[in-house]
């Protein structure tokens, strides 16, 4: 923008002479530097954060249409980037950036209730991280990262993942409409292709299931197979290990919401899980997190007396209201989180979802099917079995699980 020249006024009076400006000059504050946006330790962190802020707000300028055409669930935006000046005390100058279907995804976050300018801040406002990797694991090596305030996480995937998610994405988004998004599937909610340095990275942002205040004491991975699945000693040294079916069940562990809860969630994964079969998908999972609520006012309590104890020594006199108390957060209603039944005095809060719903099964699978079989047996609970049997081996586990 071209500055404003300045420019005198000079008020003459009737005998010719000029009144002097006795006005006297505003003074001008320095305008603040604007907070540098879009800045992260990793080049493609940045580019995300761009590229979510630039998609976000070329939609809002975009009528969304009541109805989806076939055209939508084939359609892209595409950004390339190749100024070796552009903005670059935050950002590399030669990027592209790729999203996927952006009028469909943008009607999924309204009917998972997502809103443009939560969605927005989260992904963009501040750099994302890894999740946590145990020693001598890179961050790197990790294919998801979280929102800086979790309500979402990121997943690194491969072009095949890429191609069935986009060929299924019309009856994922249909099955959804019909559900009133009253569903356990994975709440999908934009995809992207990055290209950083040469490095093309594809990613699909989703609702983490772990979304919460509540520290998840214990997490499982379950797909209704024993055979390999348990958490390897090295698994179990990890920062937050994931457990496994034959640890479920060494755990004596049960899902324990009632008869009225149990009703209503069998009733979604029943649902979800014969459609994934139409669509030919197994191999997916249940990922189950558990917060037992007095292991959590223990920690909650240490805590606040840990960071408060330097003052309190100081203090002549211990009052009530120098006594931490721990008051327990509403948590967001979700169909994802559910606390014990009543009749159970051990309370715990379970979160819980169904996850990699991305694995086809095809000529790989048959011939790993063929090569398990072989090895452990015909009556084996291998993990890769066809589509059919591997939903109805699922939802026994299932039903066996929650009481």
């Amino acid at each position: 923008m071209p500055l404003r020249s300045k420019v005198k006024k000079k008020i003459t009076l009737s005998n010719g002479d000029e009144m002097p400006d006795t006005k006297k000059q505003k003074k001008r504050k320095a305008l603040k530097m604007k907070r540098k946006v879009f800045r992260a330790s990793d080049p493609m962190f940045s580019v995300f954060m761009w590229g979510v802020h630039h998609s976000v707000s070329q939609l809002t300028h975009t009528t969304i249409p009541p109805l989806l055409l076939d055209s939508d669930f084939k359609a892209y935006s595409k950004v390339s980037i190749e100024n070796s000046n552009f903005n670059s005390d935050n950002m590399i100058g030669k990027f592209k950036f790729k999203e996927y279907c952006p009028l469909v995804f943008r009607n999924l976050r309204e009917r998972f209730a997502v809103k443009e300018e939560v969605f927005n801040q989260a992904l963009s406002a501040n750099e994302p991280y890894y999740e946590e990797r145990g020693e001598g694991q890179k961050e790197r090596s990790s294919k998801f990262f979280f929102s800086r305030d979790n309500r979402f996480v990121i997943k690194l995937f491969h072009t095949e993942e890429v191609e069935l998610m986009l060929s299924k994405l019309s009856e994922y988004y249909a099955y959804v409409v019909e559900k009133d998004g009253q569903t356990l599937l994975p709440q999908y909610l934009s995809m992207y292709k990055i290209t950083v340095s040469g490095v093309e990275y594809h990613m699909i942002v989703m609702k983490n299931i772990f979304s919460t205040s509540l520290k998840i004491h214990k997490k499982y991975d379950l797909k209704g197979s024993t055979v390999d699945r348990e958490a390897s000693e090295k698994e179990k040294t990890g920062p937050h290990p994931t457990y496994k079916d034959k640890d479920f069940i060494k755990d004596e562990m049960r899902i324990k919401v009632g008869e009225e809860k149990r009703a209503e969630i069998m009733g979604m994964l029943e649902s979800d899980v014969k459609f994934l079969a139409t669509l030919k998908i197994m191999d997916y999972s249940l990922l189950l997190g558990v917060h037992n609520v007095a292991r959590g006012l223990e920690e909650h309590s240490g805590d606040e007396e840990q960071s408060s104890s330097d003052d309190l020594l100081e203090s002549e006199e211990l009052k009530a209201e120098d006594i931490p108390e721990y008051e327990e957060e509403e948590e967001e209603t979700s169909i994802h989180t559910c606390l014990t039944d009543e009749s159970i005095a051990e309370k715990e809060v379970y979160f819980y979802g169904l996850i990699d719903v991305l694995t086809k099964y095809n000529a790989t699978k048959r011939a790993a099917h063929t090569a398990k079989t072989m090895k452990h047996g015909a009556g084996a609970e291998i993990s890769t079995v066809r589509p059919d049997q591997y939903a109805k081996r699922f939802l026994e586990f299932m039903n066996s699980s929650f009481t």
